[in-house]
């Protein structure tokens, strides 16, 4: 092992053989044999002698000192508890005035939500704040750093002491992290008294020396459920920067709750965290001057205060409530989930019998229209034979029999001759190119105006070549059950694959046709003249002049 090659490292060196005695003896072997860095060890301590006994000893002795002062004065992170005289700043501690939250009271320790503006000052946390100024100026107080939480209602208070106090904006610090309150977890957003009461009761039964006991159940919102312990660390880490950064100042600390500067009271002057509530803030208070000896003197007293021993009493009912509401949470997140389907009771109906009714109610209508369609069409028919027959037959007047002349046809025809003009339509020429074997199909006419994704709007039924040629128009039901009652009609289609332009003038180009076109007139846009070749043209004389 390492031991073991030290030892022969060390036994084997020249220095020890020339300091060994050549005697026999292996006993005085041993004892003569020593390291170089024993040698040197003792050469030096020699050396420091004479020189502190010679004309060097005062040189000797205030470099010493020098050095003695130096490495006591040199602070890295902060060790805690701090005795007297360990700190190089003097602190005041403080709690923010009331809160618009506090007001309504609501536990909120999620730094997400410290920021709003409802988290501010009101107007009791203002005359808090106040008497908090007060009590700074009859003590003749006046910080030359005040540093403070980035909840909205520390600074508020920090700008009220400010411009109390004088203190310019330069002196005015922000802390963005290490001055959090203690995340609750799922006790985040409750009642705040009882909440916190029942806090005080964890702590004390199960924070233990340390704080690293006591936590919280956790949060699914992103609150964090803490320990006294995580928030050590944190102030740690404050006391840390303020001592490297400041040196002979006095900062206010301005903290969002009470248990942040109570805490950092204990840790100053190592009190047991158990008990740490004892020294708890209340909204809008100041401690002058927190030292280890203050907080000692002053711990005997808070422990047993009768207001702290009933907080605590308080604290423990309703712990054992919350704790009771987590279990029936923890154990309700536990059971399998199951799907909740509405019961079946006479006064809210299957679903599935709600439709079959307006499915009917549907088929009822359409059934109706149909009828009456046809009933009219057959009225209509038998009128229209009635008056050929009646055409046909003579006329007797007296005895003279008048048969029908063509004549008498001529309004008749006339008529039916400009009807059929005004629904002609001559065929286009990609109608002709793209004509094939006509295919007849069924397309349903709806009787109101709707939509089509693929097609223009309908705002009417569209008028088939069945109609033209007046054929009958035959009446049916639509297969699929829709609020309008739909009739089918007989159309001729062009193709199968037919655009939703086909019943436009213009023809359907395809996607490479209409890239085709694009190119063409941008081809003919570029061609043409805008002036430019002439404003060349104008340059090359001037400069072929000059």
């Amino acid at each position: 092992g390492r031991s073991g090659a030290v030892a022969g490292h060390t036994k084997f060196r020249p220095i020890s053989r020339l300091l060994a005695s050549k005697s026999d003896d292996s006993e005085d072997d041993e004892n003569l044999c020593v390291s170089r860095r024993s040698l040197l060890q003792k050469v030096g301590v020699s050396f420091a002698g004479s020189v502190s006994a010679g004309p060097f000893s005062s040189l000797y002795r205030s470099f010493c000192t020098s050095q003695e002062s130096n490495g006591a004065n040199a602070m890295g992170l902060v060790h805690f508890p701090c005795k007297e005289g360990v700190l190089m700043n003097k602190y005041h501690l403080m709690r923010a005035g009331q809160s618009g939250l506090e007001s309504q009271n609501i536990l909120s320790t999620n730094p997400l939500f410290m920021t709003n503006t409802e988290d501010g000052l009101t107007e009791l946390g203002l005359m808090q704040v106040e008497e908090a100024c007060s009590q700074l100026i009859a003590n003749n107080i006046n910080p030359s750093v005040i540093k403070y939480s980035l909840a909205s209602k520390c600074i508020d208070t920090s700008n009220a002491i400010a411009n109390t106090l004088m203190v310019g904006r330069n002196r005015i610090v922000p802390e963005f992290t290490f001055m959090d309150p203690r995340g609750a977890g799922y006790w985040d957003g409750k009642d705040l008294t009882t909440t916190e009461a029942a806090i005080f009761a964890l702590d004390a039964a199960e924070a233990g020396v340390d704080g690293t006991g006591g936590r919280p159940p956790a949060n699914d919102d992103g609150t964090a459920n803490e320990t006294l312990w995580d928030q050590v660390i944190r102030l740690r880490q404050l006391m840390s920067v303020l001592e490297t950064q400041y040196s002979g100042d006095e900062i206010l600390l301005v903290f969002p709750d009470g248990t942040s500067p109570a805490l950092l009271s204990c840790l100053i002057a190592g009190v047991d965290l158990g008990d740490v509530h004892a020294f708890n803030f209340d909204p809008g208070e100041v401690r002058i001057d927190v030292t280890m000896k203050s907080t000692i003197e002053s711990y005997a007293a808070r422990k047993t205060s009768p207001q702290y021993t009933q907080t605590l009493e308080m604290g423990k009912q309703h712990l054992v409530t919350l704790r009771k509401e987590q279990k029936v949470l923890a154990d309700a997140r536990e059971q399998p989930r199951t799907l909740l389907v509405p019961s079946k009771t006479p006064s809210s109906p299957p679903r599935q019998a709600v439709v079959n009714d307006v499915l009917k109610a549907q088929s009822g209508v359409e059934d109706s229209i149909a009828k009456r369609k046809e009933a009219s069409m057959k009225r209509r028919q038998a009128y229209v034979t009635e008056s050929l027959k009646r055409s046909q037959e003579p006329i007797v007047n007296g005895d003279v029999v008048d048969y029908p002349k063509f004549s008498d046809y001529m309004p008749v025809a006339s008529l039916g001759a400009i009807a059929s003009m005004s629904m002609w339509r001559p065929p286009r020429e990609d109608d002709l190119e793209t004509s094939g074997v006509i295919a007849r199909e069924a397309v349903p006419v709806p009787s109101v105006a709707y939509t089509n994704s693929t097609g223009p709007t309908m705002m009417a039924p569209m008028v088939s070549t069945s109609v033209l040629e007046n054929k009958p128009v035959t009446a049916t039901k639509s297969a699929l059950p829709m609020v309008s009652p739909t009739i089918t009609q007989e159309v001729p289609v062009l193709s199968i694959d037919v655009g939703p332009n086909v019943f436009e003038d213009k023809p359907v180009l395809s996607k490479e046709d209409r890239i085709n076109a694009a190119n063409q007139a941008m081809e003919e846009y570029l061609e043409q003249d805008d002036g430019g070749d002439d404003w060349l043209l104008s340059l090359k004389d001037i400069m072929g002049d000059e």
